[in-house]
């Protein structure tokens, strides 16, 4: 598993980056939130990381912190959300406000996200 890369950034094309490490470019998709918090292109990046592989692909997800990371990951196992709805929620609110909205039950914050219905902010919140 690659856990953490710390190289160059030689693209930043959102939703994907890449980050030489001598080298090897290893091409990441992250939420805006990390794209934000981005240095600019040739400047060293260091970037926590989830690899996922699947039946057809194996991708690489970026995130700017630990708890963005433990977010996502938190978000992954919950039914009905994968990695690509997860980037989408992360993108579209950061961390703390994610939090604070599962804490309170706001699910009506949650559904004004990309691709989160009903059914799906209400198992968020579970």
């Amino acid at each position: 598993m690659i856990g953490q890369l710390r190289g160059i950034l030689v693209v930043k094309k959102p939703p994907y980056l890449v980050v030489d490490v001598h080298g090897v470019g290893y091409e990441l998709q992250a939420s805006m939130t990390t794209m934000y918090a981005l240095p600019t292109l040739g400047k060293e990046v260091f970037l926590y990381t989830h690899f996922v592989v699947r039946e057809d692909a194996q991708l690489l997800y970026a995130f700017a912190d630990e708890a963005e990371r433990l977010v996502f990951r938190q978000l992954i196992k919950v039914s009905g959300v994968g990695p690509k709805l997860a980037l989408t929620i992360l993108s579209g609110m950061d961390v703390a406000n994610l939090v604070q909205c599962i804490e309170t039950g706001d699910s009506a914050r949650l559904v004004k996200l990309p691709g989160v219905g009903k059914k799906t902010a209400e198992r968020l919140m579970v």
